[in-house]
């Protein structure tokens, strides 16, 4: 099964031939690993453990290689973020503008 989706750290698309991912496999662009808690599709920051797979093993270290057997390589980065911009445009509405820096 052929698989393709965006490194969640570079955000160049990266192309699986058998949708399967090495422990130890990096992205050719930036050199993160692939099979970690960032790349997979159950990885999300507003659940327990930032997992939304409630059998995973907790993993402390959301950026390195593990042995997750639910690991399933591929994250909606592009939604990810759209979601924040939603979210800062209606926080903008309701506060006010605040400049970033």
């Amino acid at each position: 099964m052929d698989r393709t989706a965006a490194c969640a750290f570079c955000g160049k698309m990266i192309h699986l031939l058998d949708g399967r991912v090495g422990r130890l496999e990096d992205c050719p662009s930036c050199g993160k690993y692939l099979h970690c808690c960032m790349q997979c599709g159950f990885y999300d920051r507003s659940y327990h453990n930032q997992c939304r797979e409630n059998q995973a093993p907790l993993v402390s270290d959301k950026e390195n290689a593990n042995f997750c057997e639910f690991f399933n390589f591929g994250r909606d980065v592009a939604k990810e973020k759209q979601d924040i911009d939603d979210a800062m445009k209606k926080l903008e509405g309701l506060f006010g503008r605040k400049d970033r820096s």
